[in-house]
């Protein structure tokens, strides 16, 4: 329930109009005196304001429109803004926006350059209202609130309440916020008149839903009753049918089923009724619509014929000539406006089918891409399988003193896998980049020198066939535990590596780690890697952080193309940038700064030398659950080479079975597993209460791995394929932190 204009404004206007009456009039247009043009003017208005309360709009207008000439001629700019109040608000019943909103902010302007704080009251009034109407709360309420100061400086009680009022019924009904609704409420109920019995209705209501909002539905019960009475009592019909709804609502929240049911009876009636009524009067204000547009036409028509009458008054010699210039204008015109009306048919239709085709290209552009995503990480998860078997295999060879004469044929074998397998990372990566997903950051304490180490031992293959020497500078500043992400680290650095000892042969490669700067307990490090290749040209240096971009050269190695394309990327998520410097025939710098964690102290003790990790695990008993065969026997024999004790088991079930009568220091667990799968075992593992520790050993890596791995509760998890030392690590840490 809002409450609208033209009654507030009758009553606050009246005064100031009767006063222009008697000083402000000028010759009418009719030549009458002051006296007859103001008998003329309330004549007129009275019928008009009669017709506003019965709901007869389209007489509304014209009356409107036809004393609003007479005011304007006369020089009566309050009246003028009376009129257009009563026609937007007119307009707005008749669910026209465009000329409620056109009168509205007309008179608004009118308003502000009379400087008459009433009549900019009045005008605030009928936008929020025709604002709110059409849909737009916060412009509505934005309205209000121009008018509240203004309001209070006067002191107009009436003002104040609607405003108040509304403001507070936007909050109720538009914005579902009770809360906000209370302070206006409270403003309204201090500024409603005694005898303003539908103002002190719609405020009993309002404090009703507080109520219940509240919770307080004994109160609530009680003012919902109040208002049932004060509606009756003043006959609003919407009022009382949301009283009745609310009071049921309280009775079947205390409980009280047979009372609500019969007063439920009595709000059916009334819907019954108020259904009828809306029906009626949606005819009505139909046919107010159909018959305001034939008198709108109507004074269209008549001001056009106005007009041909003066001219013609003024110029009959040049009648038939004009009246020729104006019909071809008008055909013309008409001509011009069905081209128009023809071309944007043609114009819309087009687009329709053009929008058609690009949501159709659209659906199966997200259907590509997501199939393209699907297949591109199944085949990734797919490949870290097998070459875990290459990988472990090669190594387990490679440390056979009987086949030290196929040393070469071996160390090959496992750059290939190991190739492959960075390539394999970098397309899930790009893959995982390219589909939006989100790219999380860990931050895991490592050490970095171990990390680059192992860098390095991964690249001798590669730094051997191009015959460089690769060496590792650290800045001896840098603590030697830090925390990052020690795998998107070592995929950064891989990358830019491999590309220099690829663009360089019979030279040197250098990494630089420099400590630039120490915050409390974080870290900008400075890496570099430095070349004295071939260099490249400045043309060159824009292709080569493309997707596929690649420079021809006649080194053995190639590559894809994906490598700094990833190395972007990924420090764009870290928060940096790669830099280069590079002069053609003198070499190149590839440079970036990262900002990473300073270990706490508690990672102090974990700096422990490979050679005792590996003393400590000897005789351990480790379960390893693998269904793949040649998984089973890498991890088998990667463990017993080590002089620990294994069990394997082929699923799930196989592992829990002998977890049951068999105590194992540790279990290698791995994922995806036929009959039951690794992360269903664990989780009855834990069931038993067994003090065992459960490693998850996965080609799943860190960044997927979801609230399944959480909810089996593994105490680790080793990403398939390993580096060995790193294996023997985490399983030793898990050892010694249980203990």
């Amino acid at each position: 329930m809002r409450f609208l204009l033209p009654s507030l404004l009758l009553l606050l206007l009246i005064c100031n109009v009767h006063a222009q009456h008697t000083n402000d009039t000028n010759d009418s247009i009719l030549d009458a005196s002051d006296s007859e043009i103001t008998s003329h003017i309330d004549s007129i208005k009275n019928v008009m304001i009669a017709d506003y309360y019965e709901e007869n709009y389209s007489s509304v207008i014209l009356n409107a429109s036809e004393i609003l000439k007479i005011v304007d001629q006369n020089e009566l700019p309050l009246e003028v803004f009376n009129i257009r109040s009563y026609l937007a608000n007119s307009y707005l019943h008749l669910n026209d926006s465009v000329k409620a909103i056109e009168y509205a902010q007309k008179n608004n302007k009118l308003s502000e350059r009379l400087k008459d704080t009433t009549a900019i009251i009045g005008a605030k009034i009928d936008l929020g209202n025709i604002y709110l109407a059409f849909g737009s709360s916060i412009e509505s309420i934005h309205s209000f609130e121009q008018a509240l100061p203004l309001a209070k400086n006067q002191n107009n009680k009436m003002a104040l309440f609607i405003l108040n009022y509304n403001i507070a019924d936007i909050h109720f009904n538009q914005l579902n916020d009770p809360t906000g609704a209370m302070p206006y409420i409270d403003a309204a109920e201090e500024n409603v008149g005694k005898d303003f019995k539908l103002g002190q209705t719609g405020i009993s209501l309002l404090k009703s839903h507080y109520a219940f909002y509240n919770k307080d539905y004994d109160v609530a019960a009680d003012l919902y009753q109040q208002t049932i009475r004060m509606a009756k009592e003043t006959n609003y019909i919407d009022v009382l049918k949301q009283g009745y709804e609310g009071y049921i609502n309280c009775l079947v929240k205390k409980e009280d089923y047979k009372k609500a049911y019969e007063i439920g009876k009595i709000q059916d009636s009334l819907s019954l009724a108020r259904r009828e009524e809306e029906i009626e009067k949606s005819a009505k204000i139909l046919t107010a619509g159909l018959k305001s547009a034939q008198i709108q036409e109507e004074l269209e028509n008549e001001e056009l014929r106005s007009k041909l009458a003066i001219e013609k008054s003024e110029a009959q010699k040049n009648l038939l000539i004009g009246s020729v210039l104006v019909s071809l204008l008008l055909l013309g015109l008409l001509l011009y406006l069905l081209k128009v009306i023809k071309n944007r048919r043609r114009l819309n239709n087009e687009l329709k089918i053009k929008n058609q085709e690009y949501l159709e290209a659209k659906l199966e552009s997200e259907k590509l891409a997501e199939v393209k995503t699907r297949f591109l990480s199944t085949m990734s998860h797919e490949l870290r399988t097998p070459l875990y078997g290459i990988i472990g295999l090669s190594t387990v060879l490679n440390n056979d003193k009987n086949l030290k004469s196929h040393k070469t044929e071996l160390q090959s074998l496992k750059f290939s896998a190991d190739y492959l397998l960075n390539l394999v990372n970098d397309v899930l990566t790009l893959n995982k980049m390219d589909s939006n997903e989100k790219n999380e950051l860990e931050a895991k304490a490592f050490l970095l020198k171990d990390l680059l180490n192992n860098i390095k031992e991964s690249l001798e293959y590669i730094t051997g066939q191009t015959n460089n020497n690769l060496t590792i500078a650290l800045d001896s500043k840098i603590p030697k535990w830090i925390k990052g992400d020690q795998t998107k680290m070592s995929q950064i650095l891989i990358n830019l590596l491999g590309n220099a000892l690829k663009f360089t042969n019979n030279g040197e490669v250098q990494l630089v780690v420099t400590l630039i700067e120490k915050v409390e307990n974080n870290l900008k490090l400075k890496f570099e890697v430095i070349d004295n290749g071939q260099g490249i040209s400045e043309a060159d240096q824009k292709k080569i952080f493309e997707e596929f971009g690649q420079l021809k050269h006649q080194g053995y190695f190639q590559g894809s193309g994906l490598g700094l394309t990833i190395v972007r990327k990924l420090l764009f998520d870290m928060g940096s940038k790669i830099e280069l410097k590079s002069v053609v025939g003198e070499g190149s710098n590839f440079y970036f700064e990262i900002t990473v964690g300073q270990a706490q102290k508690e990672h102090a003790n974990e700096n422990i030398e490979d050679k005792i990790s590996i003393d400590r695990l000897k005789n351990k008993r480790v379960l390893v659950v693998d269904d793949n065969t040649i998984n089973l026997l890498v991890t088998k024999k990667t463990l017993e080479s080590h002089n620990i004790l294994v069990d394997v088991a082929t699923n799930g079930q196989e592992g829990l079975d002998k977890i049951m009568i068999m105590d194992y220091d540790i279990v290698l667990m791995d994922v995806n597993m036929p009959i039951m799968d690794g992360i269903e075992a664990t989780k009855k593992i834990r069931e038993l209460q067994k003090p065992v520790i459960v490693i998850a050993l996965t080609a799943v890596t860190q960044d997927e791995q979801d609230d399944r791995f959480k909810s089996a509760q593994f105490n680790d998890s080793i990403v398939k394929p390993y580096k060995v030392n790193e294996f023997l690590k985490t399983l030793y840490y898990n050892l010694n932190k249980r203990a």
